[in-house]
């Protein structure tokens, strides 16, 4: 009996699961009246439907044309799931070639006193943002937000372009079903990857069918029609050909976790990608797409946008004459190159590793893209003999580029080789100095290319370490702790500082000093060298807080490292899916002095400690000690040797944090005489 009603259940909850219907405008009660996800109950949304097609058409004097459509329904739960009512396209141009949003339309639902209330999206409220010189982003938001709501949009992009985009597979929020169709004719030779980095991979089931298209003999040519061998015929005539289909059917896709001190957490995500492998046109022969990153680079290199740019110099030659007067050093003349194009040319924020504007152009403006700035770095470091070099980068936020192609790369920064040794420059960023990158550009490797057509592969992560240091002189006056903080930083310290911080105010920066919590009083801040290029800078201040120290019976509890502690770390998962980054080799060292407050004497205090990473990863010591009656002197230094550790050695960073958090708890006894 118990068999046959789980049997019945079952059918019931299979015929429920079929009868539901995904089409537009068909969403349901039960849709609107779901609490939360059954199987994920921490989610703030859920995609209920997601249906995505790529697919090409033919059209009579044009050619083909590459479609993508999408529909997607998702259930909102609660306000922090509000995000997912905003919705970001990517379109791509590349002179008079360019993608377009052919329709948008979207409603969202909500339950209102039993009924279905409906309110439907504006094309309107569509937006357009130029994000580099070759993407817009277009964005939406769908109207009449409330928890428990459901909402829906479909869109349609039309692209002359036969790169198909990597297919997004899962999100940070569960995916219920997915649909996933990609066709194209069986000229277009496309290998399909996985993303490698990810912990999850679908495979798509393969079919093909004949398509029919009628040429009429009298229109114009198309691009069937040019690569056609009997194109030539004025007749109409019919075309067959086989239309290759990939088709995806995907149920209860888990989201993808997300997790602190990650490059870029879409690097991880399950997605299909798209390589062009060859185009094969009738009648003439297949030519390959499939490239190696010299083939690649060479491309790059060899278009004129970019050569032409590198070999112009009239335009900077007086300026660089004034400037280089009387220096002979090639490392000194690359530094004060460096600071002219500085100096000389603001970023636009725009992305590319083509120029906009033209690199004379910028010059003479005073603003460009990162190609025209640091091309023309490049440009003025080689009319000096240096070997210089561009450097193709994709930034944090592109992405990382998995196999050879150029819509890789979104940015380029420029090199020089000398003495066997290799400098990074990036003079798009006015806090930056040689081999200290902006955070944008720092992302594993990017790909030096010669005028030979060689290339190299280059790391972008720094091979210094950059310095913390700070220094505290700390009393008990009364119930308050006061103290006087020195802090000195070097490298990306310093740079991060300044850029984070350039041009605000002293209040401003008062409110960024790290508190842990407690409540502190600031006075006296005194920042030194932060407006400037100088290897190092300094800052001072007075903090004062009565929450630093308990007082119990006789005795006084604190501990010596104050406000300044490791005390919560982002590491309390059990396990850990994704490289952890610490952005640069680092090195933190706090030097405390406690004085012992007239009354008291120092009863208990904190032993000793060390910890190590495997493989020189990181290192921690920590040592107290009473250097007479009267003060207590503490000694703290942090080392973390590599900017990225793999997620094998995670639960050896979470127990090496974890002790240091343990430890910098412990607290001082200062026991009343």
């Amino acid at each position: 009996m118990r068999s046959t009603i789980i049997t019945i259940l079952l059918l019931s909850l299979f015929t429920v699961a079929s009868a539901q219907t995904y089409k537009f405008g068909k969403v349901s009660k039960s849709e609107l009246q779901e609490k939360s996800n059954p199987q994920y109950p921490e989610a703030t949304a859920t995609v209920l439907y997601r249906e995505h097609q790529t697919y090409y058409e033919y059209k009579q004097g044009v050619g083909f044309t590459l479609y993508t459509e999408v529909f997607e329904r998702v259930k909102i739960y609660n306000q922090e799931g509000f995000e997912w009512a905003t919705k970001s396209i990517n379109t791509y141009n590349s002179g008079s070639d360019r993608e377009e949003i052919t329709s948008v339309k979207g409603t969202t639902y909500n339950l209102e006193n039993g009924s279905v209330d409906k309110t439907k999206f504006s094309s309107r409220d569509l937006f357009e943002e130029q994000v580099s010189d070759y993407r817009t982003v277009n964005k939406f938001t769908m109207p009449n937000i409330k928890p428990g709501c459901v909402i829906e949009y479909e869109y349609k992009i039309a692209s002359p372009f036969y790169s198909i985009d990597d297919i997004d597979l899962q999100y940070t929020i569960p995916i219920r079903k997915q649909l996933v169709e990609v066709r194209f004719p069986e000229y277009f030779i496309y290998q399909n990857y996985s993303n490698p980095q990810s912990g999850i991979s679908y495979q798509f089931n393969k079919d093909s069918k004949d398509v029919e298209i009628n040429l009429r003999g009298r229109s114009g040519l198309g691009t069937l029609e040019r690569h056609n061998k009997d194109s030539s015929t004025k007749e109409d005539r019919t075309v067959t050909y086989k239309e290759n289909i990939h088709t995806l059917d995907e149920s209860n896709i888990p989201p993808l976790a997300e997790e602190e001190m990650v490059d870029n957490l879409n690097n991880y995500k399950a997605k299909a990608i798209w390589e062009l492998a060859m185009v094969n046109w009738p009648g003439e022969n297949p030519r390959s797409y499939s490239t190696t990153w010299e083939a690649v680079t060479r491309s790059i290199y060899e278009n004129d946008a970019f050569v032409n740019q590198l070999n112009r110099k009239n335009y900077y030659e007086a300026d660089l004459a004034t400037a280089l007067s009387g220096i002979d050093d090639p490392l000194k003349k690359m530094a004060v190159i460096f600071n002219l194009v500085k100096s000389k040319v603001t970023w636009d924020r725009y992305l590319s590793y083509y120029p906009s504007k033209g690199v004379k152009k910028a010059y003479e403006e005073g603003t460009g893209n990162c190609a025209d700035i640091n091309l023309m770095l490049v440009s003025m470091l080689r009319s000096v003999n240096l070997q210089a070099n561009p450097v193709l980068v994709s930034t944090k936020s592109n992405g990382i580029p998995l196999f050879p192609t150029r819509h890789g790369f979104n940015y380029v920064i420029a090199s020089v080789e000398f003495n066997g040794k290799l400098y990074l420059l990036d003079a798009t960023d006015p806090f930056s100095d040689i081999n200290l990158l902006p955070k944008r550009a720092m992302n594993w490797e990017g790909r030096l290319i010669r005028p030979d057509g060689t290339s190299a592969s280059v790391g972008l992560y720094p091979g210094f370490v950059s310095k913390k240091m700070i220094y505290m002189q700390a009393e008990i006056v009364g119930d308050n702790v006061e103290a006087v903080v020195r802090e000195r930083f070097t490298g990306h310290y310093a740079k991060n500082y300044r850029s984070t911080y350039s041009g605000s105010g002293v209040e401003e920066l008062k409110e960024a000093v790290k508190s842990n919590g407690y409540d502190l009083e600031i006075s006296e801040y005194q920042p030194k060298d932060h407006d400037n290029l100088k290897p190092n800078m300094s800052l001072s201040f007075k903090a004062s807080s009565g929450s630093l120290v308990e007082k119990i019976d006789n005795n006084l509890y604190l501990s010596p490292m104050l406000f300044m502690g490791h005390y919560q770390h982002p590491f309390s998962s059990e396990e850990r899916n994704y490289p952890i980054f610490f952005e640069y080799p680092k090195s933190e060292k706090y030097t405390v002095n406690i004085k012992v407050p007239e009354g008291y004497e120092v009863t208990s205090i904190p032993e000793g400690a060390q910890a190590n990473l495997a493989n020189g990863l990181g290192k921690y010591t920590y040592l107290l000690q009473q250097v007479n009656p009267e003060m207590l002197q503490l000694s703290v230094t942090l080392d973390l040797n590599s900017p990225i550790v793999v997620p094998a050695d995670y639960e050896y960073v979470r127990a090496f944090f974890d002790q240091i958090a343990e430890k910098e708890k412990e607290k001082v006894v200062l026991t009343k005489i």
